[in-house]
């Protein structure tokens, strides 16, 4: 199969991109044990770098690279043999970020559900659209049994796709991102791990054949 490359954007800081990049590609791992799965981290910030630095698993693995090398080491990472490729993208530096736009395949753009963070979904959404790529929101950190994460829901649907699954605010994401495991992995992660498949399978089933 052809490397599909997963980016993570949103102009917005704070929504959440590196935690869902690190729970999402580590959970492909482990249910694709024969997929060969990599990370790639364009945040000059480094979160996903220093989650990664202290896995204990193998898989996914990091692949170094930057804003002005993108491409090129996506092509050396694609005759590697590698099958997916997730990328986190900085908040701010819409340069970098379409950058990791214009090499994707399949777009996610986190939100959280609130006025503010919705309404700061134009940039990345010009940037999605001029490049003509696919996409879906997915909503993010959502407290349970409340009513605005199912009218951001309803928001968000006006502009594009929205993942099916709402990823809710569980205290398994934060934990794991301290010591290298996702919120699956962690204790306490069975309801995230249920999310984080949902989303996956979503994934997958928009991703290009």
């Amino acid at each position: 199969m052809t490397m599909k490359k997963i980016v993570f954007a949103a102009s917005k800081g704070g929504v959440g991109k590196t935690t869902l990049c690190a729970a999402l590609s580590s959970y492909a791992a482990g249910v694709s044990s024969k997929k060969k799965i990599a990370i790639i981290d364009l945040d000059p910030q480094g979160s996903l770098v220093g989650w990664w630095n202290q896995r204990e698993a193998e898989s996914p693995e990091l692949i170094e690279a930057n804003a002005g090398n993108l491409s090129e080491v996506l092509k050396k990472a694609e005759a590697a043999g590698y099958d997916y490729v997730f990328i986190d993208t900085p908040p701010g530096h819409m340069k970098t970020i379409e950058t990791g736009l214009a090499n994707a395949d399949y777009v996610l753009v986190p939100c959280q559900p609130s006025p503010v963070d919705i309404a700061a979904i134009g940039d990345t959404l010009s940037a999605i659209d001029e490049l003509g790529k696919p996409f879906a929101f997915v909503m993010n950190r959502v407290i349970a049994r409340t009513r605005i994460g199912e009218q951001a829901i309803l928001l968000l649907a006006n502009h594009g796709k929205v993942a099916g699954v709402p990823i809710a605010q569980r205290t398994a994401f934060a934990t794991a991102m301290t010591d290298g495991r996702s919120a699956p992995e962690v204790q306490g992660g069975k309801q995230a791990e249920e999310e984080i498949s949902t989303l996956w399978k979503f994934v997958l089933s928009n991703l290009k054949k």
